[in-house]
């Protein structure tokens, strides 16, 4: 049975995408394609060309055991200005997720990967959704991770790319139409009810997006459940983390480990498109 993994888009609460491949790979569960968006695409690009064992889903939680909100959002006070005074398409520079990029990625294109990886980025020109699976893997990876206004838009082939999170945050469409026959989603949906009021306009944009885009995983579950074999991890809601909180990812990876052993105890997955929230914390060494 051909496996897809889906890994939605979340900011720092892609950590928890860690403990669920932890978890998977525990159970022997391993993907035959990965399709990510945004983080996801992050997290699925880290572990494209590595081998599909939990020592490369601890290497991953390792990897953001160590990251601060300045490592991804490094924010540049010039850059802020000009996108405040309209002259400029982004507030905060890609510089950081670059230079992790460069120290983690696996691959220098997309179609090199051990795992076929895709990666979903919205056509601002074509005003639709573009499936990238090809091409400079760095690029592309930053174009599905690039947040409208906050962070720069990535040109390819004429094309002005953003975050393909604005129309498919959880990209179980492109899975299907890849011909997966069981798709495993790895959901970072946050909370409706923010831990606390976000504070700052990089922590205000990013929870108003991912609020905006929450909608479309329910209803994707709806209409594929009867084609193929759903299961939803989702371990999102422990401790009602924020987006922008980098300082959590080790209850994150906790949290995604418990719902990814929780959703696999399940003797009846195929029938059951399961939730695994708010389970015990497990401690991460």
């Amino acid at each position: 049975m051909r496996t897809a993994f889906v890994l939605s888009g979340g900011a720092a609460l892609g950590a928890a995408q860690a403990g669920m491949l932890r978890g998977l790979y525990e159970h022997g569960v391993t993907p035959d394609l990965l399709v990510g968006t945004s983080v996801g695409a992050l997290n699925a690009a880290f572990v494209a060309s590595r081998p599909q064992a939990p020592a490369t889903a601890d290497a991953l939680a390792r990897v953001w055991l160590g990251l601060r909100r300045a490592d991804a959002f490094p924010v540049s006070p010039r850059a802020l200005v000009r996108g405040l005074r309209r002259r400029g398409d982004h507030v905060v520079p890609d510089r950081g997720l670059r230079r992790l990029l460069d120290r983690h990625l696996g691959v220098r294109r997309l179609e090199d990967a051990a795992v076929p990886l895709h990666v979903v980025a919205y056509d601002v020109g074509a005003g639709e959704e573009r499936l990238l699976s090809d091409g400079p893997a760095a690029d592309a990876v930053l174009a599905s991770a690039a947040v409208p206004g906050l962070l720069p838009p990535v040109r390819r082939d004429g094309a002005v790319l953003v975050d393909g999170g604005v129309v498919n945050n959880t990209p179980v469409s492109h899975a299907v139409a890849l011909g997966a026959q069981r798709v495993v989603v790895l959901s970072t949906q946050p909370s409706r009810v923010a831990a606390a009021p976000p504070r700052g306009p990089v922590a205000m944009a990013l929870h108003a997006f991912t609020l905006l885009i929450g909608s479309r995983l329910e209803a994707d579950a709806a209409r594929y459940a009867g084609r193929v074999e759903l299961l939803v991890i989702d371990a999102a809601g422990a401790g009602r983390v924020a987006p922008t909180d980098f300082t959590r990812a080790r209850e994150l990876v906790a949290a995604g480990l418990a719902a990814s052993r929780s959703a696999l105890a399940d003797p009846h997955p195929k029938e059951t498109i399961r939730h695994a929230l708010d389970q015990p914390l497990l401690s991460v060494a």
